[in-house]
């Protein structure tokens, strides 16, 4: 399941949050990559380089994107093995990748 971005001032970043998008500098080179923990060293360093937004992976997700999001993946499973029938091996794939791009949680 994607989570979703959060675009925050560099001020109120905290140590430990995940960054969605990488940070480059004025020539496109990358100074942190995507997925990477922010630590106390690396907020300094940005703050050092006149890095002021960042994009963080926002892990307080609602329950109502949660289900939107399971809803899509449904509808889209549903409509790529529409012509399978609902037995036999086209229905444990299904429901394998359904857990799957639910995180386990189908």
């Amino acid at each position: 399941m994607n989570a979703s971005q959060l675009q925050l001032d560099l001020d109120e970043a905290e140590t430990g949050m995940k960054l969605a998008a990488a940070i480059l500098d004025s020539h496109g080179g990358t100074l942190l990559p995507a997925g990477v923990e922010l630590t106390d060293a690396m907020l300094t360093s940005l703050r050092r380089r006149g890095v002021d937004m960042i994009s963080v992976v926002n892990e307080r997700v609602s329950e109502a994107d949660l289900a939107a999001e399971r809803e899509r993946v449904q509808q889209s499973l549903t409509r790529l093995f529409r012509r399978c029938g609902e037995r036999g091996a086209s229905s444990a794939l299904r429901q394998s990748i359904l857990r799957y791009r639910l995180g386990g949680a189908a």
